[in-house]
């Protein structure tokens, strides 16, 4: 049992990692590492277990904030709360769906829609109003469409790559460490 539970925080801490390196990229475009790191969120969930993919949603904006923040997280660290919310309805939605043999996909697509739920409801309901002032107008507007539409095309990219890697990855010996 004790090696069980040390495989799985080594597994965590490993995909923790790679998520944490992957957004050291997002200068080169949203498009190309939101899809990656959740992809990491859904086949942490999967793998290793929601407690696993719960971590690594909340954890990776924060370290990702303190190594590399973003010019627009350093003007409003709140959203921080925001990404980990929607990454973790993101990584909820899927593992709650992950027994549906012909259906496991529809926890990406409802995660993703989660997830954008989350982010853009929470930013214009409650971060905006609250703290917005820091903000100018075309600010604004960058960051709602990150938070919003942004967000749901990367989560169902990361879904699409998942739906396609996982029964492959489900095969190899020693990958899934949950029990099912």
């Amino acid at each position: 049992m004790k090696q069980f539970y040390t495989r799985m925080l080594t597994r965590t801490a490993l995909l923790l990692a790679l998520c944490v390196v992957v957004q050291q990229f997002k200068t080169v475009s949203q498009f190309i590492t939101g899809p990656l790191v959740n992809l990491i969120l859904l086949l942490a969930a999967l793998a290793v277990g929601l407690g696993s993919g719960l971590c690594i949603a909340v954890l990776s904006p924060i370290l990702a904030f303190l190594i590399a923040p973003s010019p627009v997280m350093q003007l409003m660290p709140q959203l921080i709360v925001l990404v980990a919310a929607g990454n973790a309805a993101l990584v909820v939605c899927a593992w709650a769906l992950r027994k549906q043999d012909k259906l496991f996909w529809l926890g990406f697509l409802l995660g993703a829609a989660a997830k954008v739920a989350v982010m853009a409801g929470g930013l214009q309901f409650v971060l905006l109003p609250l703290f917005g002032g820091v903000l100018n107008e075309k600010q604004v507007a960058t960051v709602s469409t990150m938070f919003g539409v942004n967000q749901f095309i990367t989560a169902l990219i990361g879904g699409v790559l998942c739906a396609i890697l996982w029964p492959l990855l489900r095969k190899v010996k020693g990958f899934v460490l949950q029990k099912a």
